[in-house]
C-alpha cells in the first residue's frame, strides 16, 4: 500500500531532505513551508502522516496537531523540535502527537519511526473498509476484525451455517461466542425461526432439566401447570447451550438422545416429543480434559463438536484492538450524548499493550468508561480504567522535567536497556532505532567498548 506523508518546515534544505529520504522508501510526499500551507494541503483530505516542526511561521505546528487531532484523529504527527527539552516533546505528546524526532535527523530513527507510524494508519484505514464491508453483511455488524484469526471464524461461520451440522464454539469467556451462535443462526436456512439461548452455568441440574425439556403438571413441587421446554420452542430453529460444560451427566445423556433420536419426554410425562432442532453449543472449558475426568461424556462431545469454531482470545489478535476500541467509542459516544472524535496515542498504545484477561467484554467495558469520564473530545491514558492505565505505568520512565533531551536520551536507552536483560536487537526494535546507532551511542557513552558485538 502506497501512502502519502505531508512535511511541514520553514527551512528549505530540511524539508527538501526529507521529502527525498521519505521519497526513497517509497512514499509519496508533498512539502508545505509554513503552518498555513501545511494545514491547507492537509484539508485535502489523502494524508496518511504528518511531519511538522514545531516552530513554523504562520500556523504553529503545535496549533497545525491540534486541529489535526481534532479533525482527523486516526492521522498520526510527527513533530519536529530543533532546540526542545523534554517539556517540549513531553507537551506534544500529550496534545496528541504520534512522537518526535530531534534536529538534526536520524534517518534510521526517521525511518523506523515512520514505518510504526503508517502500520498504525493502516489499522485506521483497514477499520474504515471494514465498517464499510459491515454495511453490505448486517449479520457479522457486532464483529470486529480484520486479524487473520477471525477472518478465519468469519470463513467458518460461512461454510457452516447454511448446513445442518452441530457446531461448538469454544474460546474464554468474553470472547464473543454468542455473536458466533447469532452470526451461524441468521445466515442459515433456520434464520426465520426461533433462535432459543440457554446459559447452562445459570441453572442447577433440575431446573436446568425442566428448562430443556419441559415439565408435566406435578412432576415437582411448584410444577403447578405444564411447560413446553426450550426444544420445543425452538422447533424447526437453533438451540443455542451456552457453558455445555457445565451439565451434569444425567442432562448429558437426555441431550444426546435428542441429538440421536431428535424424541424426548418431558419431566414427568410419558408422550415422546419428536423435534427438529440444531443444536450450537459453547464452552470455555477444555471438554477433552473433562471427558478425561469423567465429567463429560464422551459421546455427547463428538455429536457436538461436528465442527468446532474457536474463537481466540484478545490477546491473541492484537491487530484487532483498535479496531474495536474505536468501534465502541463510537457507539457510547452516541449512546451518551457524547463528541469525542477518537483517542491519543498514549491511551492508544495502552490499550494495545494491555492484555486484556476479560477479552472483548473488558475492552467494552473499559471503552464505555472511558467515554463516560471523558474530559475533552479525545480519549486520554486519564480516562482509561486504572486497572488498564495500571499496566501502562509499570512500564513507565520517570524522566524529570527540564531535563536537557541528550541526557533524557540516556535515560531512556538505558532502561529499556536493563528491561530487555541487555538484548539491544529487542531495545532497538522498541525505541525505533537501529542496531548500528544503539551500538555507537552505548559506545559513545562507554556502556560497552567500540569493539563489542551487538547482541
Amino acid at each position: 500500500m502506497k501512502f502519502k506523508l505531508l512535511v511541514g518546515d520553514d527551512e528549505k534544505s530540511m524539508r527538501e531532505g526529507l521529502a527525498a529520504a521519505l521519497q526513497r522508501e517509497g512514499h509519496d510526499v508533498v512539502v508545505a513551508a509554513d503552518g498555513d500551507e501545511a494545514y491547507k494541503r492537509f484539508q485535502k483530505g489523502d494524508i496518511d502522516l504528518v511531519i511538522t516542526d514545531l516552530r513554523m511561521p504562520g500556523l504553529s505546528g503545535e496549533e497545525l496537531l491540534r486541529k489535526i487531532n481534532t479533525e482527523s484523529p486516526g492521522v498520526p504527527v510527527i513533530v519536529l523540535t530543533g532546540h526542545g527539552t523534554v517539556e517540549t516533546a513531553v507537551d506534544a505528546m500529550r496534545n496528541g502527537a504520534y512522537d518526535f524526532l530531534t534536529k538534526p535527523l536520524n534517518l534510521d530513527r526517521l525511518s523506523l519511526l515512520v514505518k510504526r507510524a503508517l502500520q498504525n494508519r493502516e489499522l485506521v484505514l483497514q477499520h474504515r473498509r471494514l465498517e464499510e464491508e459491515l454495511e453490505h453483511n448486517k449479520t457479522f455488524e457486532m464483529f470486529i476484525g480484520n486479524s487473520p484469526a477471525m477472518r478465519k471464524v468469519f470463513d467458518t461461520i460461512r461454510q457452516v451455517a447454511p448446513t445442518k451440522a452441530s457446531v461448538l464454539i469454544t474460546g474464554e469467556s468474553g470472547v464473543g461466542k454468542e455473536l458466533v451462535a447469532n452470526a451461524i443462526h441468521e445466515l442459515s436456512p433456520r434464520k426465520h425461526k426461533p433462535l432459543i439461548k440457554v446459559h447452562c452455568a445459570a441453572l442447577a441440574a433440575t431446573l436446568l432439566e425442566s428448562e430443556l425439556f419441559g415439565h408435566e403438571k406435578g412432576a415437582f413441587t411448584g410444577a403447578v401447570g405444564r411447560k413446553r421446554g426450550r426444544f420445543e420452542l425452538a422447533h424447526e430453529g437453533t438451540l443455542f447451550l451456552d457453558e455445555i460444560g457445565e451439565i451434569d451427566q444425567n442432562v448429558q445423556i437426555k441431550i444426546l438422545r435428542v441429538l440421536q433420536e431428535k424424541k424426548f419426554e418431558r419431566v414427568g410425562g410419558e408422550e415422546t416429543l419428536e423435534v427438529d432442532v440444531r443444536i450450537v453449543a459453547a464452552t470455555n472449558r477444555d471438554l477433552k480434559a473433562e471427558i478425561e475426568k469423567g465429567t463429560f461424556r464422551e459421546d455427547l462431545y463428538y455429536r457436538l463438536n461436528v465442527v468446532n469454531i474457536h474463537v481466540p482470545a484478545l490477546r491473541e489478535r492484537k491487530e484487532d484492538i483498535p479496531l474495536l476500541a474505536t468501534a465502541f467509542l463510537k457507539e457510547f459516544a452516541k449512546e451518551n450524548g457524547k463528541q469525542i472524535d477518537g483517542i491519543d496515542p498514549r491511551a492508544r498504545t495502552t490499550l494495545y499493550s494491555y492484555d486484556w484477561p476479560g477479552n472483548v467484554r473488558e475492552l467494552r467495558n473499559c471503552m464505555e468508561s472511558a467515554v463516560v469520564l471523558a474530559k475533552g473530545s479525545v480519549i486520554t491514558l486519564d480516562d482509561l480504567p486504572p486497572t488498564v492505565r495500571k499496566s501502562s505505568e509499570t512500564t513507565s520512565i520517570h524522566i524529570p522535567l527540564g531535563i536537557p533531551l541528550d541526557e533524557a536520551e540516556k535515560i531512556i536507552i538505558r532502561e529499556t536497556l536493563g528491561a530487555q536483560k541487555g538484548n539491544k536487537s529487542k531495545t532497538a526494535e522498541i525505541l525505533g532505532i537501529g542496531r548500528k546507532t544503539l551500538h555507537r551511542k552505548l559506545a559513545e557513552w562507554g556502556d560497552i567498548s567500540g569493539e563489542d558485538e551487538e547482541d
